[in-house]
């Protein structure tokens, strides 16, 4: 008689996704340069490179996985060392010392942000269009890859404020309309996300997750995908809530902007963005007749 496996990954991947809202919740709390502020990323970081492993050996297939952070990797760090020393595709920008270390241009933690953000954009995109089972189609090569694109949109537009205005990790040399940044920033965005996700998903084809597993069978496992996308609008909210109201004020297009201010818009911008979409993508799986666990003998 066949004997099912309990979904122990999904647990796994659910107390990842606890992990990395707890990180981010305690960055959100932490003082500027303070300890908080320094090792919280690390958590967060851990926890969202382990999922990312898990997670994607399962959905998309071990060797699948590898080709994506590969792709990733290098459509990223080319169009990040071409716009930093042309101004295209992004914009006229520079990291400062605070992204230390780099390679070339580029700091070394740029890349596994695309990795880790890029997976849990793709996956939350196959949620959203229903594409959880095994195997490939037309939707799955076309239409995921411009949600993805979407979401990682959406992700930059509350994420860049942040880390380039209030943090000063990187700075635009012109200026532009969305907190010092320049539109120019998002269509790039766009384009090269768009790429990076159009390749992986016409390499894909049909070779990849054609095996039933218990894990990718449940609700729990897929949901993992949208709330971990859901962990970097815990900073963003808790942000003007956690943060001292200290005055401080940032330099923005020439003019001096309160901290506070920003904290406060950002979150709105994240919770008409971000969360409506993730918590669309929970509502989906809900909605989706109940699998059924296949046996393993």
């Amino acid at each position: 008689m066949g004997v099912v496996v309990r979904p122990q990954l999904a647990v796994v991947c659910i107390v990842l996704v606890a992990i990395a809202w707890f990180g981010n919740a305690l960055y959100a709390a932490g003082a500027a340069n303070g300890p908080l502020k320094t090792w919280s990323p690390a958590l967060v970081a851990g926890a969202m490179l382990s999922f990312l492993v898990l997670h994607g050996a399962r959905a998309e297939g071990g060797r699948a996985i590898f080709a994506f952070v590969v792709i990733i990797f290098l459509i990223g760090w080319t169009a990040e060392t071409i716009s930093i020393v042309t101004g295209f595709p992004f914009g006229h920008y520079h990291y400062t010392e605070i992204m230390g270390p780099f390679l070339g241009h580029v700091p070394v933690s740029v890349m596994p942000a695309y990795g880790v953000m890029g997976y849990i954009s793709w996956v939350t995109a196959r949620v959203l269009l229903g594409r959880t089972r095994p195997g490939s189609d037309v939707v799955l090569r076309f239409a995921v890859p411009l949600v993805a694109t979407a979401l990682m949109v959406l992700w930059d537009l509350s994420m860049d404020p942040l880390r380039a205005t209030v943090e000063g990790r990187w700075i635009w040399r012109d200026g532009g309309p969305h907190y010092g940044i320049p539109l120019l920033n998002f269509a790039g965005w766009f384009i090269v996300t768009l790429l990076m996700f159009a390749t992986y998903a016409l390499m894909r084809g049909e070779s990849v997750a054609l095996r039933r597993h218990p894990a990718t069978e449940t609700r729990l496992f897929w949901m993992s995908a949208p709330l971990m996308y859901l962990a970097f609008p815990v900073e963003y909210l808790l942000n003007p809530v956690l943060m001292p109201s200290s005055g401080e004020m940032v330099l923005v297009n020439d003019a001096f902007v309160p901290v506070g201010g920003i904290h406060r818009e950002i979150a709105v911008l994240t919770a008409v963005t971000m969360v409506p979409v993730a918590l669309l993508a929970v509502v989906r799986l809900f909605r989706r007749r109940t699998p059924q666990p296949a046996p393993v003998n």
